[in-house]
């Protein structure tokens, strides 16, 4: 029953007021504020810059890691190159031109050397030498690539090389790079003491002391990162003529070599 003037009737559920509260949304219905949002994508974007800072520096690492084992994989092979070189080396008395060792210490940092040795199959290089295990081989230090820190680099060239053959037909190996010394000393017996220089070309001294330097700021006075010396004593001391089954009365001047041979280039310095 209505009263008068009433609008609603008196049972049932009347209507929420306009200005009265919302009702209860449901649970399936709500979503995230603009303000949640923002918060939520910099959390992602904090964590993603955690992610890539991470891989980029284990990256880094990696690379560190690499170039500095392949610097000394470097470093091992060009000692063990010199060392396995000099102690085949040989020299016969008959050939002074063909066999000569020529050591150029002029300079204070950059040694050459040039020398005729026997060399073992597992030599770098014998593979572009097949049945020629008696090559000349020359140690010189060169410019590295777009003025970069010297490189040691190794030049090998066969005896049956003919004289008229450019240099840069030989084979040419670089052993190191960011090369800082590369010093060469021989014992002398009058000194007693190591000295820088060898002169005679008709003879292998009997020992030697390499020097070995990497790494490092390359200007005039500074010191090396890595520094290596190894005494060597060169394998071979000269082959007399009598042992080599040659005639006295029939020996050629130095610049003809006999059994054949020609004489291969001796490179010079390039730096």
């Amino acid at each position: 029953m209505n009263v008068a003037g009433d609008k609603w009737p008196v049972t049932g559920d009347a209507p929420a007021s306009a200005t009265g509260p919302s009702p209860p949304v449901p649970r399936h219905l709500r979503a995230f504020t603009l303000i949640e949002v923002l918060i939520a994508v910099g959390i992602l974007g904090l964590v993603m810059t955690a992610i890539y800072a991470s891989w980029a520096a284990v990256l880094r690492a990696s690379k560190t890691g690499n170039t500095a084992a392949d610097e000394v994989q470097r470093m091992r092979i060009a000692r063990q190159a010199l060392e396995q070189s000099l102690a085949s080396a040989v020299l016969y008395a008959g050939n002074p031109r063909l066999y000569s060792f020529v050591a150029d210490t002029t300079d204070e940092k950059f040694a050459l050397l040039s020398f005729v040795a026997h060399l073992p199959q597992d030599f770098p290089g014998s593979g572009m030498f097949p049945n020629q295990p008696l090559r000349r081989v020359t140690f010189a230090v060169e410019p590295g690539t777009n003025n970069g820190p010297p490189v040691l680099v190794l030049r090998q060239a066969s005896l049956l090389t003919p004289t008229n053959a450019p240099i840069e037909e030989s084979y040419t190996l670089t052993l190191s790079r960011h090369l800082a010394i590369f010093g060469v000393e021989f014992w002398s017996t009058n000194l007693n003491d190591w000295d820088i220089e060898w002169l005679p070309t008709n003879q292998v001294p009997r020992m030697m002391r390499v020097t070995l330097g990497f790494g490092g700021d390359t200007r005039a006075g500074s010191t090396p990162a890595v520094l290596v010396s190894s005494v060597i004593s060169p394998g071979g001391q000269g082959v007399l003529r009598d042992l080599q089954g040659l005639a006295p009365a029939a020996s050629p001047g130095l610049g003809a070599p006999m059994g054949g041979g020609v004489r291969p280039p001796i490179p010079t310095r390039k730096f």
